[in-house]
């Protein structure tokens, strides 16, 4: 990690290069804040901006955004008062039914959420929910894979994670809830099965108390951040229920009333002989 090291005074730039090399060279991400000592919430924004930079280079695009830490047991857990926000690219994305080779990830994990599209690009701060809710779509099941891959996942802290992106990696998407009113959504109760056994259940509510104040504090603080919201982007507002190991085996997200998200994650293909 001699280079890591290195790079302790440098510029975001020089940071977002370091986390790629890692990542390039088949290494998990190093945990910035054993090298960088100023690493603090705006800093951690600037290199998660200059890796999505790095990455949108390289002819990626935004699928959408998402919101980490709504739920109150991982603000616990990693001793941090306030939600965080991450990209999410458009090559992540998997729809209903798929098939996820787990070859793909190093250390994935599931997260069931409930994601929004946007109708129409959002240019400004919004003020309430009324306002948010003229621009969003529809609501739709989502469930998150984020890859967990870094060097010391128990020494992980809040801007760790935020510097790289909040673990963006893939996330699974299905079809529109069919809700006579967006307010609807926060009645919504969830369970995640494997292999048709339930592995964990939630609420719609876990999400800050309100889903579409959770909402109304992502695009807030996307808009904040200097990140356009384009229509048709997906924003997905944090794990109702906890973080799950994503290994393989079959899996369906009961969100109540026939609306499911199922998906399969198969081992990762076995290397040919040479």
């Amino acid at each position: 990690m001699c280079a890591t090291a290195q790079a302790a005074d440098g510029s975001a730039d020089d940071w977002a290069d370091i986390v790629e090399l890692e990542l390039a060279h088949g290494q998990p991400m190093p945990l910035l804040s054993v090298y960088y000592d100023q690493l603090n919430r705006d800093s951690a924004y600037d290199i998660q901006h200059a890796l999505v930079t790095h990455q949108l280079r390289k002819k990626r695009s935004i699928g959408g955004y998402k919101a980490g830490f709504t739920n109150a047991a991982l603000r616990t857990r990693f001793h941090y008062k306030d939600p965080i926000s991450g990209v999410l690219f458009a090559d992540g994305a998997y729809q209903d039914g798929a098939e996820i080779d787990a070859g793909v990830f190093k250390k994935p994990m599931l997260e069931v959420e409930v994601g929004y599209v946007l109708r129409s690009p959002i240019t400004r701060k919004l003020h309430s929910v009324a306002d948010l809710k003229t621009y969003i779509r529809h609501a739709l099941p989502a469930v998150e894979i984020p890859d967990l891959n870094y060097t010391n996942v128990g020494g992980l802290n809040a801007y760790d994670i935020i510097a790289t992106n909040v673990s963006s990696s893939h996330y699974v998407v299905g079809a529109p809830f069919a809700l006579k009113d967006l307010d609807e959504v926060n009645g919504i109760k969830v369970a995640l099965y494997k292999d048709e056994q339930v592995i964990d259940s939630g609420a719609a509510h876990d999400a800050l108390g309100n889903q579409l104040e959770a909402l109304l504090w992502l695009v807030n603080d996307l808009y904040g951040h200097g990140w356009q919201l384009q229509a048709g982007q997906l924003l997905i507002t944090g794990t109702l229920g906890k973080m799950n190991p994503a290994v393989p085996g079959s899996y369906r997200a009961d969100y109540g009333l026939g609306r499911t998200l199922s998906f399969v994650i198969k081992p990762a293909a076995q290397a040919q002989p040479k």
